[in-house]
């Protein structure tokens, strides 16, 4: 049988029992697999380009599954080797590109604010590097949900946070109202490098002075992790 899937070819012998010579009993000499699967034209700079959506989408994607899905779409039988550089270069690629994009976050805030006036969007920078500015938090705040917020929902906030996915790290820290409708309704949210007392607490604080909660948070109802709690803000 052909080590080819789904190829035709097939031969099957046994043992005579009048000799100790094989006897052909089926054979079907029809070949539908590609004649070499050795192709050294698929390169691990080509494996790269072919799925670079896919790696940097899944950076978690094992470099099996990319040598299976290589011999599938491209008919080639590539190594474990040759995958394993693909990856690193996809990967290596999309940290660049996103270090570029971090030094215009200040730009993207200068937006937001002029085209959401009256919205709240801080930028906040590792104080442990003064050499140099290292992205650590960004929070936002846009005036019309602070609005919206106030004026038509309930003081009930659901506090919650994920993982991003994809080559960069970091979290989503989410604050989370109900609206007349009882339909979720989007306050305030950050992005942050680890779920952590001190960002939480930073978070919050900048949540705090967006909604005028006062008093130690009397007649607030915070939700976190499924758990109705007091709130301490």
């Amino acid at each position: 049988m052909c080590s080819w899937k789904s190829c035709k070819w097939l031969i099957y012998d046994s043992i005579t029992s009048k000799s100790n010579w094989f006897k052909v009993v089926t054979f079907v000499d029809e070949h539908t697999c590609p004649p070499r699967r050795d192709n050294k034209l698929v390169t691990s700079n080509l494996i790269a380009k072919h799925y670079y959506s896919e790696i940097k989408d899944n950076p978690t994607w094992k470099v099996g599954l990319i040598k299976k899905a290589v011999l599938k779409d491209l008919l080639a039988d590539v190594s474990i080797a040759k995958c394993k550089r693909a990856k690193s270069l996809v990967l290596k690629a999309a940290l660049d590109s996103m270090k570029g994009e971090y030094t215009r976050v200040y730009d993207y805030q200068a937006e937001l604010l002029r085209s959401n006036p009256g919205s709240i969007v801080v930028v906040c920078l590792d104080p442990e590097i003064e050499d140099r500015h290292v992205f650590e938090r960004f929070y936002v705040c846009f005036d019309a949900l602070k609005k919206g917020f106030k004026a038509g929902c309930r003081r009930v906030i659901g506090l919650d946070g994920c993982w991003f996915k994809g080559a960069n790290n970091g979290q989503l820290l989410c604050a989370i109202g109900r609206d007349g409708n009882n339909q979720m309704y989007p306050v305030a949210w950050a992005a942050v490098a680890t779920e952590t007392y001190k960002s939480w607490y930073w978070f919050l604080g900048l949540l705090q002075k967006d909604l005028d909660i006062c008093n130690g948070g009397e007649d607030w109802v915070v939700i976190s992790d499924q758990q109705k709690v007091r709130s301490t803000l």
